[in-house]
């Protein structure tokens, strides 16, 4: 395996680990690591698509090692995903909450302090 491909196969593979060792509920920290996995797997599909122009195949090595990379990364996703959807229903229990206290804060309408002939 020619050592530029093993360098850029070591920074997706770092990229892909960081992502997994995040602290997901900093947005910021995931958004700079789902970043820095862009730009390998970018890095990497430039250097095998320069590979491909002058005709040199891509060893089934890479290949492997691609793919399992790639699979870790689909199982980030998945877990950013549900993440994702939990922090959805989670907010949507705190508006919840929020419209009852706001019901339960304001003033019952008032009641009328004489008595008519239809009250």
């Amino acid at each position: 395996m020619p050592p530029e491909c093993q360098q850029l196969l070591r920074s997706l593979e770092k990229a892909t680990g960081q992502l997994a060792s995040l602290d997901r509920n900093d947005m910021d920290q995931v958004q700079h690591g789902l970043e820095e996995r862009a730009r390998a797997i970018d890095a990497l599909q430039g250097w095998i698509a320069a590979e491909q122009r002058a005709s040199r195949p891509v060893s089934p090595e890479i290949a492997g090692q691609l793919t399992r990379d790639l699979e870790a990364g689909a199982g980030i996703l998945v877990r950013l995903a549900l993440d994702r959807d939990a922090t959805r229903l989670d907010l949507m229990a705190v508006n919840r909450a929020q419209q009852v206290l706001r019901g339960l804060g304001s003033p019952s309408p008032a009641r009328p302090t004489a008595i008519d002939c239809r009250g």
